[in-house]
């Protein structure tokens, strides 16, 4: 054992001594292809400056973008797939066989690659307007003109660019690095020289000569350097080498796999075509700003690393491949966040700098600048994905990079169509900026589901042992970054001060609050039940004020620490309802009341599923549960109490054109939306009351009343019919018989006596069920027809957000002068907005819903039951009301619907629960752990008289006592 134990360590020993072999031979490769890219780069960016001063952004520029993407893309991809599948292969030859094996297959490749590309450039060439048109299908005449006349010159390029990639790659397995990037400088210095002494008089073809001669030059340079390499050439084909069939089958992938990073440039210059004029050139300027931290960052990294992460998965020594990639993942990432922070504070000034001379215009500056930021906010996510994929290409598995492409042209195609259409080619870039989002995600996913877990949330050893090193003074970081955080507020609030002071004080006071909001959850909770029904109510001190701002922003910045996955495990009805709300996003470029006014009000619904989510986390105990819950129910007292005062005073209500009676609507704008509100309220006060013992229970029995009461003056026809369907409901899940009797009686008492008011009393309850408008549901049948009539299946994505009540306030549908603005009908107002799927996707989430109810009373017992009994109640209300409104998106109804129907879903009761219990309710589970402070008193409440004698058989009951 002894010497077992010696043997690992010496093992480890060398393990770790080739790991940090392995990393310090990539560090150097990576200085080498680093610095070199950044001088390539910066004389890019003075060839860039020499273009725009001659040329700016017009029709001669267009022209040339379009003429040479096709070619470039093709030669990159080509590189890309050389890359990926040459090196790994002839890096096992070289090392494994003799030189002149490795000579052949140098050779055999070459050839290939030669006779390839050649006829490529050929086919290119006779089929040019057919190109042309797919590279840009919107081209007009004039430029479609200047394209083909400049395809003779720039095709070439294909074919220099495709001999010149895989001679690099040679070099790099060779282990040569820095010649073979250095030589990139020649081709934007004398694509440069050309421009200055000869584009004046000869035009923007002096640009395409420019860069043929200089990959000329380059591909001379690499020629000599091969030689010396000591690689011979052959003018030989040996198909018959085992190699070659290695790299065809590892190369076809990582072609396609390389339209992750060509395919996005090509597609938007297609969607840029149909834009106006210099919108092309505008993409393409802000793509070659782009480029610099492209080919100084994570081209390098991947260049450098990938020889060596060849290695590793060569060895099958997939511990160290971790680690390497580990380690380059934060590299990569400090680095790009660096740099993208840097170019999103200084865009507008860099373009202005670097571009802004000669024909190039301000305004030309500004719509770059725009773009480019939209490039830059993917710049990270799009260095991960390309680290990822050279990951991948080492691991030899490349066919995860072909589907990776797919889903890269197809979301990339689909995004640019709806945000060019929105906001131009700024649009475009962030269409790509998102697609890059998309892919990074997908490529950790695969990558952890192939080698393992990285931990790429935890930094390295290394960074930390070179963080340690520089912290000279303990504590130093930390002060330096509280002075750093306090700088910038002091900053902020002076330019504050100087723009809007009045606003700055507001900002400064909202913020305090919520920072207390992060820090006290539970409070924010509270606060949002307290104050959600009155904001946009009608009470005037609620609006203007800023009350959503101040509860929103913290709810969704708390989405970043509270679990999500759990809440929606537990309640997967709200990730249904997140996939609906991203349905009604999709057609923000339809929707007709603006970019500001939809995010406004998609955000707060949005929100409503990051309030329950918050919920389900924080509702941890008894005590915290029924605090929230009272809260709500001293909310709905308080707007039931300001109605029936509004009815005696003849205010906050209106009467009825066709019955003359006075309908409340309290704090809401319409009867039935008070009528929904109240509904939702009743099962949940009576839920409360059967928790309550003596006196309380009296109290809440009158809250029930109360409640009653104020729904029955809304005179609300379908409230009037939900609440008795939704009460029977209820009874028939309640846990005892006897909690089933009483509540059956009360119902039955109360019926009793609202027959003998309407009839005795002649209270006019139900003289709306018995007028003339009641075939046509008060004239909402009309409105109907019409949206009926106006809805065409194959809009997708429907008219847009609030469509309906535009097409209905323009068309005044309406009957003894009161015209409908609103559908009146959930299903055919989401139908109208967000077509066949939006309508699907909500009948999704109201079906997952009821199963989740259902799926909880079937297992729960007691208290929980009656809870779920409750939510069921409440869940009937809102589905037999929503046949004549629209009111679930109501602010002041939708977060308390979706709060009650989260409630028995809370962390508080328990996932598991196993109990068998005697009488009705036999073989359920139990109900979640009691403190032992409540005491037998509080168990008393919960095993009521006549409810059968309750075996319990869990550890998570203790009954105090």
């Amino acid at each position: 054992m002894a010497q077992m134990s010696h043997y690992i360590r010496g093992t480890t020993g060398q393990m770790r001594v080739i790991l940090k072999s392995a990393n310090t031979k990539i560090f150097r490769a990576l200085l080498s292809i680093a610095s070199a890219a950044l001088l390539i780069r910066v004389m890019g960016m003075f060839n860039q400056v020499v273009i725009t001063a001659r040329f700016g952004e017009g029709a001669a520029m267009d022209a040339y973008f379009v003429a040479s993407a096709l070619p470039i893309m093709i030669a990159q991809l080509l590189g890309s797939a050389i890359e990926a599948s040459v090196i790994p292969v002839f890096a096992r030859v070289r090392t494994r066989e003799k030189a002149e094996q490795a000579s052949i297959l140098f050779s055999t490749i070459l050839n290939l690659l030669l006779i390839g590309a050649a006829l490529l450039t050929v086919m290119l060439f006779l089929f040019r307007g057919q190109v042309i048109r797919l590279s840009a299908p919107a081209l007009d005449p004039l430029r479609l003109a200047m394209a083909s006349s400049l395809t003779p010159i720039i095709y070439p390029v294909l074919l220099l660019m495709t001999v010149i990639g895989f001679l690099e790659c040679i070099l790099n397995t060779e282990g040569q690095f820095g010649w073979p990037s250095y030589t990139g400088l020649l081709v934007p210095v004398t694509t440069a020289i050309f421009v200055i002494f000869l584009g004046k008089s000869q035009g923007v073809v002096m640009l395409c000569i420019g860069m043929v001669v200089g990959l000329c030059l380059q591909l001379g340079a690499f020629i000599v350097r091969v030689r010396r390499s000591k690689i011979v050439y052959r003018p030989i084909i040996d198909l018959r080498n085992a190699a070659i069939g290695s790299i065809l089958i590892a190369a076809w992938p990582a072609f396609l796999g390389g339209l992750i990073s060509s395919a996005s440039p090509f597609i938007d210059q297609i969607f840029a075509s149909f834009l106006s004029t210099g919108s092309i050139s505008t993409l393409n300027y802000a793509l070659k700003l782009i480029s610099v931290p492209i080919g100084v960052i994570f081209i390098s990294v991947g260049r450098a690393a990938l020889p060596y992460l060849s290695q590793q998965a060569a060895m099958n020594d997939l511990n160290a491949f971790r680690k390497t990639m580990h380690f380059y993942v934060w590299i990569v990432g400090i680095g790009t966040t660096v740099m993208s922070v840097l170019m999103l504070v200084l865009a507008h000034p860099l373009v202005q700098l670097l571009f802004q001379h000669g024909a190039f215009t301000a305004e030309d500056t500004n719509r770059t600048a725009v773009t480019f930021v939209g490039f830059v906010l993917g710049l990270v996510p799009m260095s991960f994905s390309f680290l990822v994929a050279r990951a991948f290409s080492a691991l030899g598995k490349t066919r995860v990079l072909l589907f990776i492409s797919i889903y890269n042209i197809i979301a990339n195609a689909i995004l640019d169509y709806i945000f060019a259409r929105l906001w131009q080619s700024e649009g475009i870039a962030l269409a790509t900026s998102a697609v890059y989002f998309g892919a990074m995600f997908i490529l950790f996913f695969l990558l952890s589901r192939t080698i393992g877990r990285i931990n790429i949330f935890s930094p390295p050893p290394e960074i930390l042992a070179f963080l340690k090193k520089l912290n000279l003074f303990p504590g130093l970081g930390r002060f330096m970054l509280r002075i750093g955080i306090v700088i910038a507020v002091f900053s902020a609030a002076i330019i504050g001060i100087l723009m809007n002071d009045l606003y700055t004080l507001r900002i400064s006071l909202g913020s305090l609050v919520m920072l207390a909001f992060l820090r006290y959850r539970y409070a924010l909770l509270i606060t949002w039940m307290v104050f959600d029904v009155f904001i946009g109510s009608t009470l005037s001190i609620f609006n203007g004020n800023n009350f959503d701002t101040a509860l929103t922003v913290p709810t969704l910045l708390l989405m970043s620490v509270v679990p999500i996955a759990p809440a929606f495990k537990r309640l997967p009805a709200l990730g249904v309802l997140l996939l609906y709300l991203l349905w009604v996003f999709a057609g923000i470029g339809v929707s007709q009341i603006g970019t500001s006014a939809f995010l406004t009000i998609w955000m707060l619904r949005v929100n409503y599923v990051a309030v329950c989510v918050l919920l389900i986390s924080v509702l941890t105990t008894r005590r915290r549960m029924m605090g929230l819950m009272d809260a709500i129910l001293l909310v709905s007292l308080f707007v039931a109490l300001f109605g029936i005062y509004g009815f005696f005073t003849h205010h906050n209500g209106i009467f009825d054109p066709i019955t003359s009676v006075f309908r409340i609507f309290s704090v809401f704008s319409a009867s039935p939306s008070l009528a929904l509100f109240l509904s939702m309220g009743i099962p949940l006060m009576m839920y409360r009351t059967f928790t309550l013992r003596g006196p309380l229970r009296v109290a809440g029995s009158l809250g029930v009343l109360v409640l009653l009461v104020a729904l029955a003056l809304t005179f609300t026809r379908s409230a009037y019919i939900s609440l008795p369907v939704s009460i029977i409901i209820m009874i028939f899940f309640l846990p005892s018989r006897k909690m089933k009797a009483g509540l059956f009686g009360s119902i039955f008492l109360l019926s009793i006596i609202v027959v003998l008011l309407a009839t005795v009393g002649n209270v006019p309850l139900f003289q709306r069920f018995f007028n003339q408008d009641i075939l046509t549901l008060n004239n909402r049948t009309y409105l109907w027809q019409a949206l009926l009539d106006h809805f065409d299946a194959t809009n997708l994505l429907g008219n847009g957000l609030q469509a309906s009540n535009i097409l209905l306030t323009r068309l005044q549908i309406g009957y003894h002068g009161v015209f409908g603005t609103a559908p009146q009908n959930l299903m055919l107002s989401t139908l109208y907005d967000h077509g066949i799927i939006g309508v699907i996707l909500l009948c999704v989430v109201f079906l997952t819903l009821f199963v989740n109810l259902q799926r909880g009373i079937r297992r729960a017992t007691l208290e929980h039951r009656l809870l779920l009994a409750a939510a069921m109640a409440v869940f009937v209300t809102m589905i037999i009301q929503s046949f004549d409104s629209e009111d679930l998106w109501n602010q002041g109804i939708c977060l308390y619907f979706w709060v009650i129907m989260t409630l028995p879903f809370v962390l508080y009761w328990p996932v598991e629960q196993v109990a068998e219990v005697e009488d009705d309710v036999a073989d359920r589970p139990t109900l979640p752990k009691i403190p032992t402070a409540i005491g037998r008193e509080q168990a008393s409440i919960l095993t009521m008289p006549g409810a059968g004698r309750h075996i319990i058989h869990s550890k998570e009951i203790t009954y105090g006592g």
